[in-house]
């Protein structure tokens, strides 16, 4: 008896992951489970699908002393945890009327019925808790356990005659509980591997955002106003992306589109902006059209696209729109409204870093010149990985460190002065700081000793390549590290100590830096080094003292070799 349980169990099992694939792979499953809101058509439509599945389970059951071993339990509670309320309650109607009437008078009818209207109540109440932990498959099989415990109980409390209640309990039991618990976790993982498709399909579509914006970082720095670039910038986004047209505006007017969509260019060329873009600029925000007006430009076209835009920024203000032409009817707009806010947010970063390209007039220096082309675009997209994380949950953080992101790239590369306030490059300093803690987080730890009234002249750009060095080769080769900046100031001398907790600057990289031998690869140190001797002599390269604790590199600044003091330094 028992084996012929568990073959029944096992192939009612293997039918119901059968049914999950196939609903899986059916739009209306996939759009309501994507759904916010949804209508009471669809509530009611996924309550008879669920209560089918239960009225088929009852019917594939097999009879046990009166008792009918199903797996209807899956059908009901799977019905409140996926679809909730009403979805769940009317599979639980409709599965335990089911089943009454399918054995009238029959020794466990009532008993069932009323166990599964039961279950449908777990389903729906376990709905929110199970979801808020991304269906975790220990709590399923838990909760579905729990209710299948009370089914028996339920059995013993209602069924009559109670010996034959017990003796019934006692062979259905134990399989019923373990089976049906083992596949409420098969039958949702089949549903939740819809969300798991839809998270790598937004994990390629953010890795797509950033690698069009690198491919298009050489065009952007030209500024919005450079057809021919923009023209390449949307042509990039087109071959990349696959959408049907990439479109971007100004404030006033469209200055460059691409597109595989008919007639669209005859349709935009010298044209106003279209409605969608006036709704993005105006709102400063994304916004998804599904249509227009009928004397709008892109009318026709919404027919069979919907346009997802999203606006540019620069120093605080939208400055244009860019729109993307996706198919119309997707299962869910979101993937591609977060792709093209993504992709938005990085141009607006490049655009307002483009005000500031002037840095090959600016690079008067040969030593200089090099020192800047270290700037790691590693740090940039790390940086940009940072503020996305913050967008959706800190927004306002997110608007700060686009803002500390903005001044440190202008200082990096909008400067024609060789010496500066130390107090200026301290900002730098600071800049960069800030960015690394955001994304570090508690594993960075800092600490600043500078006194604000710390006044003197030094080299642009002298001291951001150590604290770099000291962040990213230092304290964050551990896996929680600090770094310390201490400066001190007497009559002949400005001190400069930057410590790391890392491993140490290896003895070698030591000994090729004061041989001149270092590789391409610390162009950062050997330009600090060499800056500093071709300045104040050779006497004041670089000190570095490392060990297995870290490593502390000193830089001197003497007040009696040209350093002026300036006196009307902005100290903001």
């Amino acid at each position: 008896m028992t084996l012929d349980i568990l073959k029944n169990l096992i192939l009612n099992l293997s039918m119901l992951v059968i049914i999950a694939q196939l609903l899986t792979k059916t739009t209306f499953i996939k759009q309501f489970m994507f759904s916010y809101k949804t209508d009471i058509k669809s509530n009611v439509a996924l309550a008879v699908i669920f209560g089918l599945i239960s009225v088929l389970s009852t019917y594939t059951g097999t009879d046990v002393n009166g008792a009918i071993v199903n797996t209807r339990v899956i059908g009901v509670m799977s019905g409140g945890i996926i679809g909730g309320p009403i979805v769940g309650m009317g599979a639980a109607i409709i599965g335990g009327l089911h089943r009454y009437f399918f054995d009238v008078g029959g020794f466990t009818s009532v008993a069932c019925a009323i166990s599964t209207f039961t279950e449908g109540v777990i389903g729906v109440l376990a709905s929110k808790y199970l979801k808020r932990n991304e269906w975790k498959k220990v709590d399923i099989f838990l909760i579905s356990a729990l209710a299948e415990v009370l089914q028996m109980i339920i059995i013993l409390l209602v069924a009559k005659p109670y010996p034959a209640a017990v003796e019934t309990v006692q062979i259905i039991a134990v399989p019923m509980i373990l089976f049906n618990s083992l596949g409420m976790v098969i039958f949702i993982s089949v549903f939740n591997s819809i969300f798991i498709e839809q998270d790598n399909e937004s994990a390629k579509r953010i890795k797509l955002a950033f690698d069009i914006s690198e491919q298009c970082l050489p065009f952007l720095r030209k500024g919005m106003y450079n057809k021919e670039n923009m023209d390449k910038v949307t042509k990039m986004i087109l071959e990349n992306s696959k959408d049907g047209g990439v479109v971007i505006t100004d404030t006033e007017k469209i200055l460059s589109y691409q597109c595989d969509v008919a007639a669209l260019g005859e349709s935009v060329g010298g044209r106003h902006l279209p409605q969608i873009a006036q709704l993005v600029i105006g709102k400063d925000r994304v916004m998804v059209a599904e249509g227009a007006d009928e004397g709008d430009i892109f009318y026709e076209h919404l027919k069979n696209f919907t346009i997802v835009g999203a606006p540019l920024h620069s120093k605080g203000y939208v400055v244009g729109a860019i729109l993307v032409f996706t198919k119309k009817f997707k299962i869910s707009i979101q993937t591609d409204k977060d792709f093209v806010d993504g992709l938005a947010k990085l141009f607006s970063t490049q655009l307002e870093l483009a005000e500031a390209q002037k840095q090959r007039e600016l690079l008067q220096k040969a030593e200089f010149r090099a020192l800047q082309s270290q700037i790691n675009p590693h740090f940039l997209f790390n940086a940009l990985n940072t503020i996305t994380a913050f967008c959706r949950e800190k927004p306002e953080k997110a608007r700060e460190l686009l803002i500390v992101l903005s001044t440190y790239f202008r200082n990096t590369l909008n400067t024609n002065q060789y010496m500066i306030d130390i107090y200026d490059e301290f900002s730098h300093v600071d800049a960069y700081l800030q960015l690394e803690k955001a994304r570090f987080e508690d594993r960075l730890i800092l600490d600043i000793d500078v006194p604000m009234d710390l006044h003197c002249r030094v080299p642009s750009f002298i001291l951001q390549p150590i604290v770099e060095n000291a962040v990213k080769h230092g304290a964050m080769k551990r896996s929680a590290g600090k770094v310390s900046i201490q400066a001190r100031q007497t009559e002949q001398m400005v001190t400069i100590a930057v410590k790391d907790s890392g491993y140490g600057i290896p003895q070698e990289i030591i000994d090729a830096l004061h041989n001149d031998t270092l590789d391409s690869s610390k162009v950062g140190l050997s330009n600090v080094d060499k800056r500093l001797r071709s300045i104040y002599g050779q006497d004041y390269g670089l000190e570095i003292q490392a060990s297995s604790e870290g490593s502390e590199v000193t830089i001197k600044i003497p007040m009696d070799k040209g350093v002026e003091v300036d006196e009307n330094s902005n100290r903001g």
